[in-house]
């Protein structure tokens, strides 16, 4: 849910460290660098050192979550609650809707539900907390009731494209697409000719109007816009123009800072042209941008094009390190298993 970052923002990285946490500070670095082995060894040290048991739990929370074992996360976040004080913090809030994530990627609805309707009795225009719990009602198959938390979402930011298209995605995934696009045309009608031809363009392409969403896209892009890019290249995949997409993609590429999420489309889109080599450099040199929440994905796809390439031997070494980073990927063991046999 990409507006769980954002709301989880507020406090993310080393928030409230004393002078003395230092293992603490370093573990949270690290998070942020993704090294979420290194992080945990740092929060060992804190736990040893006793340095502040809210931040550190919390860390090991992150930490946890990154590695995607969500059953160690709940419990770290859980732990990081109980430290707290009597008094609600950012800290608290923010910890909280981590658990939350916890609950949702280990199918507890009901419990991640709880959360954000305990964070709206405190917090009555929090959009975040209307978002996510829409976002909820909608694995519940609560169709009605997430649609009347999303509509208070939106009349708390009105102007708020993402906000729409995001919930347009969830809705898209829960099987009520095509719902959805009556709320995309909703707010196009309602903004009219203050959209600016890239938003226009966006709610096009989400509207799978991919000819104007093209038009608009084009007319907008100024070659140094990662998301406008993004979605015009993914305009032109779906059009089945792969060669003008990786075009876009390399454009932004060439003028720009690195950027994982448009090295990983640019890889994704050589892979399906079979220039596997070129693929291969694309994840590979989105991997080298460092961390970014595109990171294990990138990993995993550089392995596939080492397969595609016949470099088996290679794609098994960065399995076995790919597993370590990322034990509970399931489809990572089962392709190791396939690499085991070649």
């Amino acid at each position: 849910m990409s507006i769980l970052a954002a709301a989880a923002a507020v406090c993310l990285f080393g928030c409230g460290n004393k002078t003395g946490d230092t293992n603490v500070k370093q573990g949270m670095e690290l998070v942020e660098q993704y090294d979420f082995q290194g992080a945990l060894a740092c929060f060992d040290l804190a736990r040893l050192n006793k340095e502040d048991m809210q931040l550190t739990s919390r860390g090991e929370g992150l930490a946890y979550m990154g590695l995607g074992d969500y059953a160690s996360a709940e419990s770290a976040f859980l732990e990081s609650i109980q430290n707290g004080g009597n008094v609600l913090t950012a800290l608290e809030y923010d910890t909280n809707y981590y658990l939350a994530a916890a609950y949702i990627k280990q199918g507890k609805y009901e419990d991640a539900k709880n959360i954000y309707s305990a964070i709206i009795a405190l917090r009555k225009k929090e959009l975040d907390a209307y978002y996510l719990r829409a976002c909820v009602l909608l694995r519940q198959n609560n169709y009605q009731e997430a649609i009347a938390d999303f509509e208070k979402a939106f009349s708390l930011a009105p102007d708020n494209l993402d906000l729409v298209t995001d919930a347009y995605v969830e809705m898209q995934a829960a099987g009520f697409g095509e719902e959805g696009k009556t709320y995309l045309s909703a707010f196009m009608e309602q903004k009219g000719k203050k959209l600016s031809d890239g938003e226009r363009g966006t709610l096009y392409y989400y509207l799978e109007d991919y000819q104007n969403a093209r038009t608009y896209l084009d007319g907008s892009l100024n070659g140094n816009d990662a998301e406008k890019s993004l979605i015009l290249g993914q305009t032109y995949e779906k059009l089945g123009d792969l060669n003008y997409a990786a075009g876009v993609y390399q454009t932004y590429l060439n003028g720009n800072e690195p950027n994982a999420a448009i090295y990983n489309n640019l890889g994704m889109c050589l892979v399906k042209q079979e220039k596997y080599d070129e693929a291969l450099e694309a994840f590979e040199a989105g991997i080298a941008v460092g961390g970014s929440d595109y990171l294990q994905e990138l990993q995993y796809n550089r392995i596939v094009a080492n397969e595609y390439l016949g470099n088996f031997s290679q794609a098994k070494s960065l399995m076995e390190e790919y597993l370590q980073t990322y034990p509970d990927d399931a489809k990572a063991k089962r392709e190791y298993e396939f690499l085991q046999t070649r």
